[in-house]
Parts: C-alpha cells; sequence; structure tokens
C-alpha cells in the first residue's frame, strides 16, 4: 500500500514593520497589513532594484498621487504638442486649397507671341486685359501630362466692344507647357497663376 504524505508550504510572514530583506523570487506575507511581497533579488542576477515588490492584493494601498501627476504633466505635453502639429497640419491645407499663386503684368503689342512658360501640372490662370477702353475678365484652366496639355477658357467682355486677343496653350517640352496669345491691338494683360492640387 503506497504510502500518502501531505506537505504543507508556507512562506516567510510576520507583522509589516518586522518584513526582512526577502531573497530572489522569495514570498514574504505581512499578517497585519495583509500584503505580499515577492523578492526582487541582487543587481548581479539582474533586478532593477534591491529590495521587494509588492503583488497587489485588494487590501493594498496604491499612492496614485505622484504616478498621477507624472502622467498629467506627459498628457500636457503631448496635448501641446498635437496642438501644434494641427496648426501646422491647418496651415498645410489652406496652403494646398489656396495653391502656390503668382502675379504678372504684360503689355503685348499686335501680332503673336508667348505669354509665359508654365511647369505646374494643373493650374487656373485667372486675367483681367484691358485693350483702349475695352476690358475683359477670363480664367483658363489647364492640365499637363508631359505629352499633351488640355485647357478651357471662360471669359466675360462687353458684347458691343470685344477685344480681338486669343490665348491657346502648347506643348513646349516635357516639362513645360506655353500660354501664347494672338492680338490685333496692343494690350495690356494682369494674370494670376494658381497652380492646383
Amino acid at each position: 500500500m503506497a504510502i500518502l504524505q501531505i506537505s504543507q508550504v508556507q512562506v516567510r510572514r510576520g507583522l509589516n514593520q518586522d518584513l526582512p530583506q526577502l531573497a530572489g523570487g522569495e514570498l514574504g506575507w505581512s499578517k497585519d497589513t495583509r500584503q505580499l511581497f515577492i523578492g526582487n533579488g541582487t543587481l548581479e542576477e539582474g533586478a532593477p532594484a534591491l529590495g521587494q515588490t509588492e503583488i497587489l492584493t485588494q487590501f493594498s494601498v496604491i499612492n496614485f498621487t505622484n504616478t498621477l501627476t507624472a502622467n498629467v504633466i506627459a498628457l500636457q505635453s503631448n496635448v501641446s504638442i498635437l496642438q501644434g502639429n494641427v496648426v501646422t497640419i491647418q496651415a498645410e491645407i489652406a496652403a494646398l486649397q489656396a495653391g502656390t499663386v503668382t502675379a504678372n503684368t504684360i503689355t503685348v503689342t499686335s501680332g503673336a507671341g508667348t505669354i509665359t512658360n508654365l511647369s505646374a501640372n494643373n493650374a487656373l490662370i485667372s486675367y483681367t486685359l484691358n485693350q483702349g477702353t475695352t476690358q475683359r475678365t477670363g480664367q483658363l484652366k489647364y492640365s499637363f501630362n508631359n505629352s499633351a496639355v488640355n485647357y478651357d477658357e471662360e471669359y466675360t467682355e462687353p458684347s458691343g466692344s470685344p477685344t480681338n486677343i486669343t490665348f491657346n496653350m502648347t506643348v513646349a517640352n516635357s516639362s513645360y507647357v506655353s500660354l501664347n496669345y494672338s492680338t490685333t491691338s496692343t494690350t495690356s494683360i494682369q494674370y494670376q497663376i494658381q497652380s492646383l492640387v
């Protein structure tokens, strides 16, 4: 017949004030405060600090004050960083929405020629031109894919006294398109180029 032996395993125990330095992995029970601790071990064994670490029980008293204060400070710092990032993003969005804008004024004489070369793939050219006392305002929108340019123009001018200028766009090379004109009169043109996203 087999002999059955029942063993009882106990850990170090005593009053909290008498809790000794526990060996690495050794458990210690504080009977009066009902707290459980485990020994950290030595620095040579790889412990980050000497002493013991409390194993949380329902009777553990956790001091959140220092940790909470540090966390609040860290959160405030993160919020400030986020606010700065939001401001930066908003500025970048506004810049993208507005595009890159340049304004120019040119006077052309009768004949044909090139007003400017453009490197943007997509742009809106807003203009106001004057021929004598006649004024015309319009917009020319184009898209460019390195080998072809598509453009569309809308404008308004007096029906009884139209201007005699026409615009067209041609591919200058794989990087640029040209905005060209043809007119029979001296014309003052003020135009603004807005690169589109």
